[in-house]
């Protein structure tokens, strides 16, 4: 299955290099998920590696859940990556945490990307859903209304149907939502930011990809200002 693909190592960097290749055997579908794994033995013979070696880069493609032991079975590669996406893109998004201009037009294309995927495939169950959410802002108090906010973008996201966009939309929302709540209670934003969900939503329910986009940038644009100033008046 894997003879010729993978390259025999150096002894300096061995855990590393098995991690690396693994990884790259993973990701480019030549290992597929939920595939079970060659066994101990035939790794390391294809490694040219010892067990101790190999253990130790399998304990960590574990720990990034790209694969899982199951005893006495075998490893397997994990059915979603979404694990493994989460811990790397947090890591990144901490990173450039305090650089709030970077996380403004990171959230600007990605939602503006998933609004038009959401427009091209939603139906009446998913336009019936956003309007459930929506109708729940009306009346809200701040908490309840940024958590029916961000439970709006998150639905476009699934909508959207596409599994790694959601999870970079997972850990954006994460970064910013403490912010967005700051923004809520320092600003009278909750009526302008009603209008615009209901704008949005009924782009979706048209199946309008190019208003479904145009309205989720401006929505995005305009509270991405806020969010701004409120930095700069923290500063």
């Amino acid at each position: 299955m894997l003879e010729g693909k993978i390259n025999q190592l150096k002894k300096t960097t061995l855990a590393q290099d098995i991690v690396q290749q693994l990884m790259e055997l993973i990701m480019n579908g030549s290992i597929a998920a939920g595939e079970k794994l060659p066994s101990e033995r035939q790794l390391m013979e294809m490694f040219g590696v010892g067990r101790s070696s190999l253990r130790e880069a399998i304990r960590a493609l574990v720990a990034l859940e790209l694969v899982e032991v199951r005893v006495p079975e075998g490893t397997f590669v994990t059915q979603s990556f979404g694990g493994f996406f989460t811990k790397h893109l947090s890591l990144m998004s901490k990173i450039s945490f305090e650089n709030i201009t970077e996380l403004v037009e990171a959230r600007l294309k990605l939602e503006t990307m998933l609004v038009e995927l959401a427009a091209e495939k939603s139906g009446q169950k998913e336009g019936e859903l956003l309007d459930k959410i929506i109708l729940s802002m009306k009346d809200a108090n701040n908490e309840e209304f940024l958590h029916a906010d961000l439970k709006f973008h998150m639905t476009i996201a699934k909508i959207a149907g596409n599994s790694f966009l959601f999870e970079v939309m997972h850990i954006l929302q994460d970064i910013t939502k403490a912010w967005m709540f700051k923004v809520i209670e320092s600003y009278p934003i909750q009526e302008e930011a009603l209008k615009h969900h209901e704008k949005i939503a009924q782009a979706i329910k048209n199946n309008d990809i190019k208003s479904a986009g145009e309205a989720m940038t401006e929505h995005i644009e305009i509270v991405s200002k806020l969010l701004l100033e409120f930095q700069d008046e923290e500063k």
